[in-house]
């Protein structure tokens, strides 16, 4: 009897998989299939939609497969090696890949005396199929006219030509300390929750986190070595934050000390070609930082307000930047324009402050606004919850500046931003870093 071996991820199982299977079958007598398993699903966020296991009973209910098994390794070599298949069949949209794990693949089963096949049925998107399931209508036509507008393409593009230029980070050091508690009921003598400690766990925050984003080939971090800590006091059982402790609101410099970061700042300015300022508003970036600041090639600002300088660290206090980034209330607290759209905010506000061309303001579950001075728009949101916001809009900073510095249109660096930001609420403080191969794998599976 021959054999022929399937392999895919095989995510949510539809009418193309289908007619690819009963197609395979006919090349031989037995057809195995194997799935690809959960932690090697590389479609992004979200996904796979279905576990692994889940994925194998779908498939076991076909008549056309006789057996399944499920892949713990990243390519299908090993599975091939194992079941030493006389044809391994591929789908359609396989036939112009010739490298990567397909060649090690097609090596694999010549190697054991076989070969490999493609069929012939007709390609669907699981991600597509997924994408309109998941999101209101409105999301999905978004996602069909950027996929039109050929995003995809030139987003990846830009992430090649920003590795080419050299990415300087600025702004505070923050140490982020979480310590996990659980309540054990009410003071006997205070109106006050009593807790017990179950757990701690300490990041690198601030701008040095930041710096990680997207791993930008030719990034670097600057700072000085004073720091903020700040202990924030965690709800162990749902992840909720009671209460922060600062052990500063500001950092303190020697005027010697700040003299030769003076200095540091100066010869990177000259020599970045982007600068990325993280200004957490906790004294590092004074005026005369900012002077200096404002004289690099391409300047990228965020400024952040936060419980230690509420309604003051206004990012207006920059005069000349190339792109802004900002959430909602940072937005309107520096244009003291509360009640105003979003795009009066930008247009009217910020850039009448600012000599800027290029603003992205970031608002949550509601997405982001951009204006580029000739058109304004919105990006929706890709998440609408997550299990921790902090840092999420570093990421988008840290990845959308050098993207924007590069010549990618600030409309396609919201759509980047947004999955960067989305990526980050999935972790807990900075445990980890948003990975580049994360955020490519998301914007694919949102265009596919």
């Amino acid at each position: 009897m021959s054999t022929v071996l399937a392999h895919g991820c095989f995510d949510l199982l539809h009418l193309g998989h289908i007619q690819h299977l009963q197609e395979a079958k006919k090349l031989g007598d037995h057809l195995v299939v194997s799935v690809t398993d959960d932690k090697y699903v590389s479609k992004g966020i979200g996904r796979p939609h279905f576990n692994a296991q889940q994925r194998a009973d779908a498939l076991r209910a076909l008549a056309c497969v006789d057996k399944v098994i499920i892949n713990s390794e990243a390519d299908a070599a090993s599975v091939i090696n194992f079941v030493k298949p006389d044809i391994y069949v591929k789908g359609v949209d396989y036939k112009e890949n010739t490298g990567g794990s397909l060649a090690r693949e097609k090596a694999a089963v010549e190697a054991v005396g076989g070969k490999l096949v493609f069929t012939d049925s007709e390609k669907f998107s699981s991600s597509r199929l997924i994408n309109s399931e998941r999101f209101v209508p409105e999301v999905v036509k978004y996602l069909d006219d950027a996929k039109a507008a050929g995003f995809k393409d030139k987003i990846l593009a830009a992430f090649d030509q920003a590795d080419c230029l050299k990415v300087s980070f600025v702004g505070e050091l923050i140490i982020d300390e979480y310590k996990y508690v659980q309540g054990i009921g009410r003071a006997s003598k205070e109106m006050m929750l009593a807790t017990v400690e179950v757990g701690s766990e300490q990041f690198e925050g601030g701008s040095l986190a930041a710096s990680k984003h997207a791993e930008w080939a030719n990034a670097e971090w600057m700072a000085s070595h004073e720091y903020i800590k700040k202990t924030r006091y965690v709800d162990r059982d749902f992840n909720r934050k009671l209460f922060d402790v600062y052990s500063a609101k500001k950092i303190e410099m020697s005027e010697e000390r700040r003299k030769k970061f003076r200095k540091h700042l100066a010869d990177v300015a000259k020599e970045s070609d982007v600068v990325v300022v993280m200004d957490f508003g906790h004294g590092l970036l004074e005026r005369d930082e900012r002077e200096i600041l404002m004289e690099a090639e391409f300047l990228a600002v965020n400024a952040q307000s936060n419980a230690g300088n509420y309604g003051f660290n206004l990012v207006t206090k920059y005069d000349v930047a190339d792109f802004v980034c900002v959430d909602d209330p940072e937005a309107r607290l520096a244009t003291g324009m509360q009640d105003e759209s979003i795009n009066v905010v930008i247009d009217q506000g910020l850039a009448a402050c600012i000599r800027c061309k290029q603003f992205l303001v970031t608002h949550g579950k509601f997405g982001a606004a951009y204006s580029d001075h000739q058109r304004f728009g919105t990006a929706p949101a890709f998440v609408s919850g997550g299990i921790d916001t902090m840092g999420a809009g570093d990421a988008v900073m840290a990845v959308t500046a050098p993207l924007v510095a590069a010549g990618l249109p600030v409309e396609m660096a919201a759509f980047v931003g947004n999955i960067a930001g989305a990526i980050k609420t999935s972790i807990v403080g900075h445990r980890r870093h948003v990975g580049r191969q994360e955020i490519i794998q998301t914007v694919e599976a949102l265009l596919a």
